[in-house]
């Protein structure tokens, strides 16, 4: 067999599998916290300007990738949070979790760690009162309500497992042609693309690199646990901490599989608003990086 094509098919398997497991976890996780709490509550906790600080903290403390922070993310549009407030959260959760944060300090130290966690978040605040306050919740496809609803019908009745497993599954089966997809070319590029791709790229460190890297992340489906050692590692050959920054950011802010889901969301207006936050915030961050970190 192939090392290209074995490499992008174990990849496929392990991370399909993996994200399975979670997208059903987390989906009855989101439906046992919508049965418990109303979204009158949820609508309360995200609203005003108070509830972009808290979805920024929910964000920061869920230690999901990209693709499995989208159950969640469905939950609060059922709740009819505040979309400005979702949009921070859906930023903040993948760029801003703890272990990414303990695996940049042990990897990269904390100063850079505290630029990224500084950088990343002003940014989520700010792109999710402009997209709110520039409209963007209209390009939302999904209807809300409909956990609401069914929260009345087991009101007075006991939340059991087997309930909460089935209404699992049925939202994760709905996602897998999407899922698929998108871990299918996630699989092609992580087997295809040399692994050393990106250092001759960055031969010279030339002005583009950083935007560069923002683009080329954006393909990619990387985790913390995977990036950040490829990151120390281009960073050994002389790539600089911005580009290196832009690169994680792109990669884990906005991956194409979470792209694709995001699909059945997001109208292409949004979709593309979304990846042009993730860009830029990715850009900012990295020139910010290489300012502040020259000698």
């Amino acid at each position: 067999m192939y090392p290209a094509f074995q490499a992008a098919l174990v990849f496929f398997i392990s991370t399909l599998a993996e994200l399975l497991l979670l997208f059903v976890a987390i989906s009855a996780l989101v439906q046992w916290l919508q049965l418990r709490f109303p979204a009158a509550r949820v609508k309360a906790l995200l609203g005003g300007g108070a509830g972009y600080l808290t979805a920024a903290a929910l964000g920061a403390i869920t230690p999901f990738c990209s693709c499995s922070t989208l159950p969640l993310l469905e939950g609060m549009l059922r709740a009819r949070a505040d979309f400005g407030p979702v949009m921070t959260f859906l930023l903040t959760s993948p760029l801003l979790n703890p272990v990414l944060l303990v695996l940049l300090i042990g990897t990269l130290g904390l100063k850079l760690a505290l630029f990224y966690a500084l950088g990343v978040l002003l940014l989520a605040l700010l792109a999710g009162w402009l997209l709110q306050h520039l409209g963007f919740g209209r390009y939302v496809t999904l209807t809300p309500g409909a956990v609401e609803e069914a929260a009345t019908v087991v009101a007075t009745q006991r939340i059991k497992a087997g309930m909460l497993l089935r209404g699992a599954v049925k939202q994760t089966r709905e996602v897998l042609p999407h899922l698929i997809a998108g871990v299918a070319v996630g699989a092609l590029i992580h087997g295809y693309v040399p692994a050393d791709f990106f250092s001759r790229l960055a031969f010279g460190e030339p002005w583009w690199l950083i935007p560069a890297s923002a683009l080329l992340g954006i393909p990619l489906y990387v985790r913390a646990s995977s990036m950040l050692p490829l990151a120390a590692s281009l960073v050994s050959k002389g790539v600089s901490y911005g580009s290196v920054m832009a690169l994680t950011i792109g990669g884990a802010g906005a991956s194409l599989p979470e792209l694709i889901i995001l699909s059945r969301l997001f109208r292409w207006p949004l979709l593309l608003a979304f990846i042009t936050v993730v860009f830029t915030t990715a850009c900012v961050t990295g020139l910010t990086v290489n300012l502040l970190m020259q000698p």
